[in-house]
């Protein structure tokens, strides 16, 4: 599957769909406007110059969100060169699901984590029940 960012300078390519998607509120999640699918970085494929952020409040930020240099769209996140150092069996990569059309994303369940108030620690809560999407319960 592949979409664009609201421009179109920014091609994301993603070998399946996701398991799950997480529309996290926790601030980084809630103001970059991303809900994410997640892959190994074999699945996914970015083409197009974007803008990395990774936070400061974080001593180590476990990732770095890339947005459209030219519309801004949140495209993907890729785990920070910090963090992997830490970390070098982890291979993840975030894609942000809400470039893709309802239909592509078709028996896809939306769930909806309580990040806002997550510790960073152990398991977190979930804020209301996942949703399926589909043509009758689009996103």
């Amino acid at each position: 599957m592949t979409n664009t960012c609201a421009c179109g300078s920014v091609t994301v390519t993603i070998r399946r769909k996701p398991g799950f998607i997480y529309d996290c509120d926790c601030n980084l999640c809630r103001k970059s406007g991303a809900a994410w699918g997640y892959f190994a970085a074999d699945d996914v494929e970015a083409d197009g110059r974007t803008i990395a952020f990774a936070r400061k409040d974080k001593a180590v930020p476990i990732v770095a969100i890339h947005s459209c240099a030219v519309c801004g769209s949140t495209t993907h996140f890729t785990l920070t060169d910090a963090y992997q150092a830490e970390h070098p069996d982890v291979d993840q990569v975030g894609v942000n699901m809400r470039l893709f059309d309802a239909d592509q994303l078709d028996g896809v369940q939306v769930q909806y984590p309580n990040g806002s108030a997550w510790s960073g620690e152990g398991p977190f809560e979930f804020r209301r029940e996942p949703m399926t999407l589909s043509s009758e319960t689009p996103w």
